[in-house]
């Protein structure tokens, strides 16, 4: 079935699993605790909805209406989100892992902690996110939007972010072991503390970069522009067994 009209319906813990449902309307719809696994709801509506607790494991919501649905809690993992609508969203406790959010909007929203192992976040606008203490293990952020984002204590080993925009984002303490930066833009950032064990940094853009007691253990560099005169404490930073060009 596609094009429900499901408006305000009352689905707690109601077991969708499966169904396909593609442009339906759920809009405020009671969806707490329901299972939504491999439900296809491409392009449907679902803003307002309260899916709290909800199971959605490889569920399609591409090009979906999410603004305003409460996702505390619920278990997103693999599901497909690319080109949907998340303004206003509540995510607390949200499981996104592996989840794909290609092309997506989340600009000015509060990530906190939130499990993003493994996502693919290509091309995506998360500027002034709060994604302090996240887990980006192994995301695909390549050509993402971070400007001015705080990942403090953000977990970001293995990160894919070449040609990223990093700057004058907040990366204290934030672990990027092995994660590429290859061509990204990480001026004005703040790297202290972080760790860049083994990351490729070739052509990134470090210029003004803050990188008090930050570590590049073995880290692969090339760095385009790179100006310790102007970056700050820079003489600190812990460079071991490599070259950085400056440019």
């Amino acid at each position: 079935m596609s094009e429900v009209n499901l408006q305000q319906a009352d689905l707690t813990k109601a077991n969708l699993s499966g169904a396909f449902m593609v442009k339906s309307q759920l809009v405020e719809a009671k969806l707490s605790g329901a299972n939504l696994s491999h439900t296809n709801l491409r392009a449907s509506n679902l803003s307002g909805a309260n899916a709290c607790g909800a199971k959605l494991q490889k569920v399609n919501l591409r090009q979906a209406n999410l603004n305003n649905t409460n996702f505390n809690w619920a278990d997103l993992q693999e599901g497909r989100l690319t080109g949907a609508q998340l303004q206003d969203i509540s995510w607390t406790g949200v499981n996104l892992s592996q989840t794909f959010l290609i092309d997506v909007d989340l600009s000015g929203t509060d990530l906190t902690g939130i499990n993003f192992s493994q996502a693919k976040l290509t091309r995506a606008n998360l500027s002034n996110t709060n994604l302090s203490n996240a887990n980006l293990v192994d995301a695909q952020l390549r050509n993402v939007d971070l400007n001015h984002a705080n990942l403090s204590n953000a977990n970001l080993s293995e990160a894919q972010t070449k040609g990223g925009n990093l700057s004058n984002a907040n990366l204290v303490h934030a672990n990027l072991i092995n994660a590429d930066l290859g061509g990204a833009s990480l001026k004005k950032a703040n790297l202290s503390n972080a760790d860049l064990t083994q990351a490729n940094l070739s052509d990134a853009d470090l210029e003004f970069a803050v990188l008090y007691n930050a570590i590049f253990e073995a880290t692969t560099s090339n760095i385009t522009r790179f100006l310790p005169s102007q970056a700050k404490l820079v003489s600190q930073a812990n460079l071991v067994q490599q070259s950085i060009q400056i440019a």
